[in-house]
């Protein structure tokens, strides 16, 4: 919780600067309990809910991209707070501060957006809950798995996951300023994906199983177009 907490404070700050997203300010913490009392939002609704494909998921996933990269360049932490990745998600050379559990239901937005709103800055318990601190690779395809993870009709009958991807790597590696280096993140998404497959078949209600054969192709063709649809370096 102390972990959470001082994230939170950080990255808070980081939003009010920028301007594109905001995160609930810490208002008391009682260390003793490990009670954290954050501010209320209202209005806001989990992006799964509250976007619609299209013209308004494409204007997220800009903003999100972007917001990520500023998030990753800003966010420090005491070195005592510094917790690698398991080792199974680490890749080498671009190690940075992560959120560590960037879903659909942790990005929300409020009626009138921008700003969206990033909540939930512990590592997903998923991974152990604890990491703070590894490849920026990470973050960036734990989003991409939360919009694959439970497809929709719209996956179904189409694939709007490859204009959204495209536009949500492309504003991060732009506003990072950053080398799109093509090779390191397919070869990080490759391993990504074929690591989460047995899993999601446990971590998915058994009424939701008719939809992985679906999840897990998307995620290949998202993986393909990784050379593709960007610049090869």
């Amino acid at each position: 919780m102390r972990v959470e907490v001082e994230k939170c404070r950080r990255a808070s700050e980081i939003g009010r600067d920028c301007k594109l997203f905001r995160v609930p300010q810490v208002l008391d913490y009682d260390e003793s309990n490990g009670v954290a009392i954050f501010e209320r939002i209202n209005g806001i609704k989990p992006i799964k809910n509250a976007v619609s494909w299209g013209d308004e998921y494409a204007a997220l996933a800009e903003i999100l991209g972007s917001s990520l990269a500023i998030i990753h360049e800003n966010l420090t932490l005491p070195n005592e707070m510094i917790v690698p990745l398991p080792s199974q998600l680490t890749f080498p050379g671009c190690d940075v501060f992560i959120h560590g559990d960037l879903s659909v239901y942790n990005v929300c937005v409020e009626k009138d957006w921008p700003p969206i709103v990033i909540l939930d800055w512990q590592m997903t318990r998923m991974h152990g809950g604890k990491a703070t601190y590894g490849t920026r690779y990470f973050d960036l395809m734990w989003f991409i798995d939360n919009l694959v993870y439970r497809p929709t009709l719209r996956y179904i009958f189409g694939n709007p996951l490859r204009t959204v991807s495209k536009i949500f790597l492309d504003s991060y590696f732009k506003t990072a300023r950053i080398e799109y280096k093509a090779d390191e993140i397919t070869s990080y998404a490759k391993h990504f994906f074929d690591l989460k497959k047995p899993l999601r078949k446990q971590q998915e209600s058994r009424r939701f199983h008719f939809l992985l054969p679906r999840s897990h192709l998307l995620a290949n063709e998202f993986i393909e177009s990784l050379s593709s649809i960007f610049p090869k370096n």
